[in-house]
């Protein structure tokens, strides 16, 4: 340790007192040259000759100084310093060149800088909860039934947390209503109903009071825990919030807590309140309720695929007695807070990583052209006693300055782009905001070293691996063909493959995306505006009738509605509220097996909405509450049951199936409506009018108005017109329907544009690489080429020579790229949202658009080979 410490102060002294050294070092060694000069004068020598012989004797004036230099303690660091001085004469000697290759370094280090932050901060950064590795989420497997979804039951639930042996606990969540009213305006709030070991299972702890208890779950307590926002937007993030009682839907609530600031829990990225499930006994028995969302923590030792065979042997057991007995499956907890970001970010900081590689690659051409003009540099200083080692630090300081202004300048370029990429965040997770943390910021400097390493090694090899009698040489009979510039050429066909790769992969999320754009919704999107209006205050089948007829006559009048209706759900929104149903004949056995999506609609709601009717008809005026209730099916219900048949006139019993269960008929066949989402599969669909809905749970919630101009500009007349029927009517979610389909499509977009400008960017890249090692070929044979038109070759002889070399490298890179593309569409299939996009067309066009831009690439080399004047390059010879 003192050896350590009594070197280090060696150093320091060394680099503190390096001037007054020096300045010993040059009396010292003029000292000695005067002494020996005067003895060499004495034998008769001339002073010029006598100094001459005293600095032979010596061995160099220079060379002595940096062997002294290269003894002291740190000297690594002055040559280093010496070195970056050197570096940037360098830099600012060739402006252009700079420029270029900063600016270049400066794209590929900015984009994989901001690609970083977003992978470490939605991929990589631990979840708010203790130990989040060994969370998982637990499914049901109901796709024999036709449900798409993995959502467990409350009895399944409550049979794993008795029987696991996999986990420490199991606890569940499901989706709630809450509206608050009191103080302030009405609000519906994001409401979840948890069981009381929610907490434990997570590891997590309110910022404020306590969480509820497992007795107060059991119990039915009214207690509920505030998220962290709800608490500050509108209690002002008072302390004093513990113990107070609020009013969630006209009922009591005490407040015993509040979450901290970064919690949350999918599929919600914000929840406002957290409430006791408290399932009721029938609750526990019902099979068929799928709303669970069942979190839990995996025993030490073992691992997700363990656990899921494990939970699968479990509920074939527990679902034993049912017509279908279903397995289990257990995801990890990251896995489902990602979604698609989950293959989304991976792959874009894979092309992020590619440009860098495409832009080393090309810089590395362009160094290895730039050592060529300073071959005799490394020549002159080999012959003063430079080793290669040397050298080669040089050239890698050289980079690494590069590099480093590269880095910096792309540190700036990242800013703004982290902007645009934090809206990557997947909708299950809470927003981010992405910085430039120690994690980002070391990830940075990695990608500079890399970079460094990667452009400047190879040419510092090969710059100083040259004899110095070839470098020294002024001129040479400029033959350079393919084998001296054999490594230029492969980076060529690396960049190119790496570019047609980029290009086709872009093409087929181009092609999703504009599959999605151009999806039919089933409805008209234009100037139409929704909102939520939770009944809660109309539990009465009658009242709420009643209500919601007033409300849609209220907002009729409304100067600049059009048409207004009321749905269940708002299209494009919600992807459950499914239930089985039978037709006549079927037994209890296959209805098990049929499950549609159930909506309850009022009158006009169809006509408000744009929808068209394959045949049949809408609800009409005479469509009374009775007995015998009609309904609405779609076209994948059509398809399932009635092909090549009309469903007019037939019965369905749906929602309730027991023997008192109504029968509807079914009047009508609507054009299929994107209920679940643009990029969602379509499902059975069967649709109920709210005025013969006594037999279902549904509430028609959602309000959809047709607006005669601008959406925003009869919103407030519209939230009026509801709280003249019911001043404590919360709304919520207002939003156009442009703005429901523009938030599904961000994510695709998104990703299109990113993916695209990578591919774009490595275009122009590989381009000007190709471009370069062309053109630099050009000047090296500018003495073959001179000779070879003096004897008689035509332009297009050596246009094609010139020309189709490039040419060829172009093709087999394109050649390469097209297998990778290949691949690399098979790892991001679940970005293409089931579509199936055109291989053919992707990697058709990407490698006609690498081709075309290659072949103006090679025309100007080869055009300017053969504007050569024979006499000019013969002069040169």
């Amino acid at each position: 340790m003192s050896t350590l410490l009594h070197r280090i102060a060696a150093i320091i002294r060394g680099l503190v007192h390096r001037r007054r050294a020096d300045a010993d070092l040059d009396s010292e060694l003029r000292s000695f040259v005067e002494m020996a000069a005067a003895d060499a004068m004495e034998d008769g020598a001339t002073p010029a000759d006598a100094r001459r012989r005293a600095v032979l004797q010596l061995g160099g004036v220079e060379q002595v100084k940096e062997r002294v230099r290269s003894g002291r303690h740190g000297a690594w660091i002055d040559e280093t310093g010496r070195d970056a001085r050197y570096a940037l004469r360098q830099i600012r000697r060739a402006p252009a060149f700079s420029a270029i290759a900063i600016t270049t370094l400066a794209l590929g280090i900015g984009v994989n800088t901001a690609m970083f932050s977003a992978v470490d901060a939605i991929l990589i950064r631990p979840l708010p909860y203790a130990d989040a590795d060994r969370l998982a989420m637990v499914w049901v497997d109901t796709r024999q039934s036709g449900e798409s979804a993995f959502v467990g039951t409350p009895p399944e639930w409550l049979e794993w947390r008795r029987d696991h042996t996999v986990f420490t606990d199991v606890a569940a969540s499901q989706p709630g209503d809450a509206s608050l009213s009191g103080d302030g305006e009405p609000e519906e709030l994001r409401a979840r109903k948890v069981t009381g070991n929610f907490w434990s299972v997570l590891g997590v702890r309110p910022v404020v009071g306590r969480v509820f208890t497992e007795e107060e779950d059991t119990g039915g307590a009214r207690v509920v825990v505030l998220g962290h926002g709800l608490w500050a937007r509108r209690f002002g993030a008072s302390p004093d919030i513990v113990g107070r009682t609020i009013t969630l839907n006209d009922a009591a609530w005490q407040v015993v807590g509040v979450m901290p600031r970064d919690f949350y829990f999918p599929p919600e990225r914000q929840t406002d309140v957290w409430m006791p499930a408290s399932f009721s006994p029938n609750m526990l028995r019902a099979f068929f309720w799928h709303d669970v969302h069942a979190v839990a923590r995996l025993r030490p030792g073992v691992s997700v695929r363990e656990a899921s065979a494990a939970m699968t042997a479990l509920n074939l057991k527990v679902t034993g007695h049912l017509p279908i007995p279903r397995a289990a499956v257990v995801t990890p907890l990251r896995d489902e807070v990602a979604g698609k970001a989950y293959t989304a970010l991976p792959i874009l900081f894979g092309a992020a990583v590619s440009v860098l590689l495409i832009a080393c690659l090309n810089l590395a051409n362009l160094l290895m052209a730039r050592g060529a003009a300073r071959r005799r540099e490394v020549a002159v200083r080999a012959a003063l006693g430079a080793g290669r080692g040397r050298l080669v630090r040089q050239f890698l300081i050289e980079s690494l300055v590069l590099a480093g202004l590269g880095a910096a300048a792309g540190l700036a370029l990242a800013l703004p782009m982290m902007r645009f990429l934090e809206t990557l965040t997947p909708p299950t997770m809470a927003a981010v905001h992405l910085t430039l943390n120690a994690r980002v910021l070391a990830a940075a400097t990695g990608f500079a070293v890399a970079a460094a390493v990667i452009f400047g090694l190879v040419p510092a090899l090969r710059s100083t691996g040259l004899a110095i009698q070839d470098a020294m040489r002024d001129g040479g009979r400029g033959s350079a063909g393919v084998r001296s510039h054999r490594l230029q050429y492969a980076l060529i066909v690396v960049q190119t493959a790496l570019a047609v790769a980029l290009l086709a992969t872009g093409g087929l999320l181009l092609q999703t995306l504009e599959h999605l754009q151009r999806t039919d919704l089933g409805i008209r999107r234009e100037r139409l505006v929704t909102l939520v209006t939770p009944l809660f205050r109309y539990r009465e089948f009658e009242r709420r009738v009643a209500y919601v007829n007033e409300l849609l006559d209220r907002i009729r009048a409304v100067p600049g509605v059009g048409a207004a209706g009321a749905i269940s759900r708002v299209p494009l929104t919600v992807s459950d509220q499914s239930t089985f149903y039978r037709l006549p004949g079927q037994s209890d056995a296959d209805t098990r097996q049929q499950v549609a999506l159930s909506r309850v609609v009022t009158r006009g709601y169809f006509a408000t909405v744009g929808a068209t009717f394959r045949e049949g008809r809408d609800f009409a005026d005479t469509d009374r509450r009775s007995g015998a209730p009609v309904a609405i099916v779609n076209d994948s219900f059509v398809t399932r049951h009635f092909a090549g048949a009309s469903p007019i006139g037939s019965k369905v019993q749906f929602g309730y199936l027991a023997t008192k269960g109504y029968w509807y008929t079914i009047v009508g066949v609507v054009r299929e409506i994107r209920e679940r989402g643009v990029a969602e599969n379509l499902r059975p669909a069967i649709y109920r009018l709210h005025d013969q809905g006594d037999q279902t749970n549904d509430v028609p919630s959602g309000i959809v108005v047709r607006t005669a101009g601008e959406p925003s500009a009869i919103v407030g007349a519209v939230r009026q017109a509801i709280w003249s029927v019911d001043r404590n009517q919360p709304i919520a979610r207002i939003q156009t329907m442009d703005e429901i389909v523009g938030k599904q499509l961000t994510a695709p977009s998104q990703n299109t544009v990113l993916l695209g400008a990578f591919a774009v960017l490595a275009l122009v890249l590989a381009s000007i690489g190709l471009y370069g090692v062309l053109s630099y070929g050009v000047a090296q044979r500018t003495n073959e080429i001179g000779v070879r038109i003096a004897l008689g070759a035509q332009t297009r002889d050596i246009l094609l020579a010139i020309g189709g070399r490039g040419m060829a490298f172009a093709v087999s890179g394109a050649a390469i790229g097209l297998v990778l593309a290949v691949f690399a569409g098979r790892a991001m299939e679940t970005l293409f949202y089931g579509i199936s996009p055109s291989y053919f067309v992707s990697v058709v066009t990407a490698a006609s658009i690498l081709l075309a831009v290659a072949a103006l690439a090679c025309f100007i080399p080869a055009r300017r080979a053969v504007r050569i004047d024979p006499v000019v390059a013969l002069q040169q010879e």
